[in-house]
């Protein structure tokens, strides 16, 4: 309240930007990372779903073409899953001859995953809707905004895993 407002005319301006909105959520960058990432994630999931593809089969097919032999604990961890759903769909990939899984050689209690060759192409067959999907949304930036763009989200990721 300045100095210059009553108390009515402070409540009344307060009801007026509450009807209004302020849109303090176009600059809270969490907010618009969220949409950002939440648009992208629906139309893939749309693009995937169309070829036959369930996301959580996407999710840890990907996890382990992209990191290679993992224990369940080490891909609901990267692929950002619960660990239960991890094991249900690494069950499923491996009734379809698309994963395999084998005791640990560091660790008898974990199990370690890996693609087959049939889950290879399998996934390379559907890396091409992906890298459509992500030319599409980056279009328009230069190599060097693409570069500035990941070397900024990797910098904030380390702040969060710092100030953790």
């Amino acid at each position: 309240m300045t100095k210059l407002q009553k108390p009515r005319e402070t409540a009344r301006s307060n009801l007026e930007e509450a009807q209004a909105g302020n849109s303090w959520l176009n600059d809270y960058l969490p907010y618009q990372l969220y949409r950002l990432t939440n648009r992208l994630d629906q139309r893939l999931q749309a693009r995937l779903r169309s070829q036959g593809i369930k996301p959580s089969r996407w999710r840890v097919m990907s996890v382990l073409r992209s990191y290679g032999t993992l224990t369940i604990g080490k891909i609901a961890e990267q692929a950002l899953m619960e660990q239960p759903t991890v094991s249900r769909v690494i069950m499923q990939l491996e009734a379809d001859g698309l994963a395999t899984r084998q005791a640990s050689t560091e660790d008898s209690r974990a199990t370690e995953v890996t693609l087959t060759q049939a889950g290879i192409e399998k996934l390379e067959a559907i890396l091409l809707t992906a890298y459509r999907h992500q030319q599409e949304a980056l279009a328009g930036l230069s190599r060097a905004e693409l570069d500035a763009l990941r070397a900024t989200l990797n910098r904030v990721e380390q702040n969060i895993d710092f100030y953790q």
